[in-house]
């Protein structure tokens, strides 16, 4: 990436502010009681715990608005300890996710002794009819029913809806085992005199599981909470209802706390964001890339995508043409190592939870949130949604929610690493929205020039705490749009009837204005968002350091080889400017040409006469650059160029396979088994040497048909199986490129295969032409040969070892 699409220093982080003024000082006492700063090492802990120690004994709703990775939890977690060691408090923890209660039992437990914390999911998972519900005990008291034991417990780990009475989809009522679990603890509490403290982590998660039916059950403990704590490094609208409603449980007193976010260089992973070059996502060829290198080098990775059908994609080796790579292929002797991190009651192998560890490679859906990646130097690869352009469809999975799980997603990864963003190109930035400085805006739109879509709409900045005003005015127009309806309805006398309330502003805000501000943010643009967010540095844990994209080249078909060829010579000429000799290219060895050949067009989408290019032209550029690079013939005959380059390839592989003598695990090459497929082509060099018939010692001829030496060894190979996977698996052989794949499929259909490959075999070692002659009154071919020169091949094979190697 070119240093001014770097990201821009300065641009503070924005995040969604909690202020008194969201609360009617009429009916709340709220107060914004201290911003804090985060010390070197990016975490508020210290200076978070003696200002939650200073209000224990108040009676209020909490609220701890810190950055993500900021140490909130440690401090929240010490806070707890200091209740517990107070006999008349009881601290009910509340979060999203299953995985997430597991995670504070753990970490609770290093604060307090782990038979005091009760956990509600395993609890929920003993049978009813299981006597033995034990509970971190080991001695006969495992034996006792919960109801001897629940005052043992000062700490409840459990979900929101497990709190709410949520019973799930399907189901009226809670189960038995829940019901008497909550029952029990109400009447333990009321009889004991104790005080509940209730702690509600990643609430921004929780919003959807606030229904008005469900508040209602929190009224259960009315008159038995002295302290909540409602905790999220990504508050949306909607929180501040729930702030609202659990308030009134502590006399409406609410104390605001929030912290500056400030980014820590060296805890920061390297963001790269890609964008797509085609719609099959499962074939991105800079994914395919990435996820080969990364299996390649034994690099921990997980990949985390926004849909189950995309995971489930990922991991089947798909029906793709067999000269196409797709990360399902790439993946498929690994299998034993993904663990399938998404739902499917009809798939054995999913339903599987994140799993830590360098052997494990999790794929799926449900880990954006609630799951710490602690490995060091781990790349985490996030799919995002393709762009669809059409309003009335949400194919955003996992990423419905927008900013806020996308930046919680990026939080995941802990330690300093990769990250790599693959998602569709932007749509354009409106100039007059952006709220920064003149020299930041002609910045973040030069950016978005160089790699928005080639048709793009233009779409808004959108200010995160203007979100209020946003719903006010929806709702305002809502009433409206009713007016009349609602009207109507008072009019009527309808005593008896079906009840028929216009929902209020807060339980609209609840249950659809987050949705509505979603498709508002930012146009509904993930991309735009992801773009400006990086390159104005937004992201607590990363920062930007490379745009991958692929570009638009519009070439004239009548003129096509020439305008290639300039084309290569202006990039190869780029590369060469970074050298102060202007020689860097020629400094590369033939293998890293080859490279820089296939990641050079992997960056630009071809067009030939304003028309996306096909398969056959994309190979015929692809052709003209190799001819270009390899061979820089100033003519244009394309099809002389072709036989020269296609013999030259077919050359360099076959000899420098039999110069290796050993396969390093540092050697870089291509395809293992394409290798030994070449080396084994080389023992047919002695059985043609054998054959040579040397002709009144001047010239050197071969019989134009195959010797039964010839043949045998041929058999003896099997080298019909290798030829095989030759055309189906080398990188250029397989291709259309030369007509290698066409020849020989042609030949094993017409049963011609032994005599294609012996002219082939003839051609890799010897500038040959066939002739005819006459021999006792019949005519006879035979092949003229001269040896061909093959000391000064460029290795198009592999990366040359150091000589240390050697």
């Amino acid at each position: 990436m070119k240093e001014k699409n770097l990201p821009i220093e300065g641009i503070p982080i924005e995040y969604k502010k909690i202020k008194p003024e969201d609360f009617d000082c009429k009916y709340y006492e709220a107060n914004h009681n201290v911003t804090l700063k985060p010390n070197e090492e990016g975490y508020i802990s210290e200076g978070l715990l003696p200002v939650l120690e200073k209000d224990l004994e108040k009676k209020d709703t909490t609220i701890i608005n810190a950055g993500v990775g900021q140490g909130k939890t440690r401090a929240i977690l010490k806070m707890v300890s200091k209740f517990c060691a107070k006999s008349d408090y009881i601290v009910m923890i509340a979060v999203p996710y299953n995985s997430l209660v597991e995670q504070y039992v753990e970490e609770c437990s290093q604060y307090v002794n782990k038979e005091e914390i009760f956990n509600l999911i395993k609890y929920s998972e003993v049978d009813s009819s299981n006597e033995n519900r034990n509970w971190g005990y080991t001695s006969d008291e495992e034996m006792l029913p919960l109801s001897s034991k629940i005052n043992r417990y000062s700490v409840h780990v459990m979900t929101v809806n497990a709190l709410l009475g949520n019973p799930g989809d399907g189901n009226i009522f809670i189960s038995r085992i829940r019901n008497e679990y909550f029952d029990l603890l109400k009447t333990h509490v009321s009889k004991s005199g104790k005080k509940i403290v209730w702690l509600f982590d990643e609430v921004h998660d929780s919003i959807h599981n606030f229904k008005e039916n469900f508040i209602i059950n929190l009224w259960h403990y009315y008159g038995l909470i002295h302290k909540a704590y409602i905790i999220s490094a990504t508050f949306n609208e909607a929180s501040k209802e729930v702030i609202k409603y659990v308030s009134e449980f502590t006399d409406r007193n609410i104390n605001i706390i929030d912290s500056e976010r400030l980014a820590v260089p060296k805890k920061q992973s390297n963001l790269y964001l890609n964008f797509y070059s085609t719609r099959k996502i499962d074939r991105e060829k800079k994914l395919v890339y990435l996820v080969r290198q990364l299996l390649k080098n034994n690099k921990p990775f997980d990949i985390l995508v926004y849909s189950r059908s995309l995971a489930e994609s990922i991991i089947s080796a798909n029906k793709a043409p067999s000269n196409v790579d797709t990360l399902g292929k790439i993946l498929e002797g690994y299998k034993h190592r993904i663990n399938r991190c998404y739902s499917n009651v009809f798939d054995e192998k999913a339903n599987k939870k994140f799993k830590d560890g360098k052997s494990t490679i999790n794929i799926g859906t449900n880990f954006s949130t609630g799951i710490n990646i602690e490995e060091e130097g781990h790349t985490f690869i996030i799919l995002l949604p393709m762009d669809l352009d059409l309003d009335y469809f949400n194919n955003k999975g996992v990423f419905t929610n927008g900013s806020n799980i996308i930046i919680q997603a990026l939080a995941r990864q802990r330690k300093k690493g990769n990250i790599h963003v693959f998602l569709s190109s932007p749509d354009t930035i409106s100039e007059k929205s952006l709220p920064h400085k003149d020299i930041e805006i002609e910045k973040i739109l030069e950016c978005f020039k160089l790699y928005q879509k080639k048709y793009p709409k233009e779409v808004s900045y959108s200010d995160i705490n203007a979100q209020n005003k946003i719903l006010d005015n929806v709702y305002a127009k809502l009433l409206l749009n009713t007016k009349i309806a609602r009207e109507n309805i008072i009019k009527c006398n309808r005593t008896g009837l079906n009840r028929l309330l216009y929902p209020t502003e807060e339980i609209f805000k609840l249950n659809q204005g987050e949705s509505y501000l979603n498709n508002d943010f930012f146009g509904g643009s993930l991309s735009v968002y992801v773009l400006w967010a990086s390159i104005t540095n937004q992201f607590l844990n990363c920062k930007l350091v490379d745009i991958d994209a692929v570009k638009t080249i519009n070439f004239e078909k009548v003129n096509l080889f020439q305008e290639v060829r300039d084309w290569v010579r202006n990039e190869i000429q780029v590369i060469n400017k970074l050298d102060k000799n202007f020689a860097l290219f020629n400094s590369f060895s033939g293998f890293e040409k080859l490279q820089f050949v296939e990641l050079f067009l992997n960056d630009f989408d071809i067009y030939i006469d304003n028309r996306r290019a096909k398969l056959v032209d994309r190979n015929k550029v692809f052709l003209m650059t190799l001819v270009e690079v390899f061979l820089s013939v100033e003519n244009t005959n394309l099809a002389g160029a072709k036989k020269e380059m296609f013999q030259l390839y077919l050359r360099s592989c076959i000899y420098h396979s039999n110069v290796l003598e050993r396969v390093e695990d540092s050697l870089k090459i291509r395809n293992i088994r394409c290798y030994e497929v070449f080396k084994k082509w080389n023992r047919f060099k002695t059985v043609l040497e054998n054959d040579v018939i040397l002709y009144k010692e001047k010239s050197k001829k071969l019989p134009s048909d195959p010797s039964e030496e010839f043949k045998q060894l041929f058999k003896d190979l099997d080298f019909k199986k290798d030829l095989e996977y030759l055309i189906n698996k080398e990188f250029i052989l397989g291709k259309d490129t030369f007509q290698f794949k066409n020849t020989i499929t042609k030949a094993i259909q017409n049963k011609t295969l032994m005599n294609t490959f012996y002219k082939l075999t003839i051609s890799v070692w010897y500038d040959s032409k066939l002739n005819q002659t006459t021999q006792m009154g019949k005519k006879v071919s035979y092949y003229n040969i001269i040896k061909s020169d093959m000391d000064n091949l460029p290795n198009l094979l592999y990366l040359p070892l150091s000589e240390e190697t050697l």
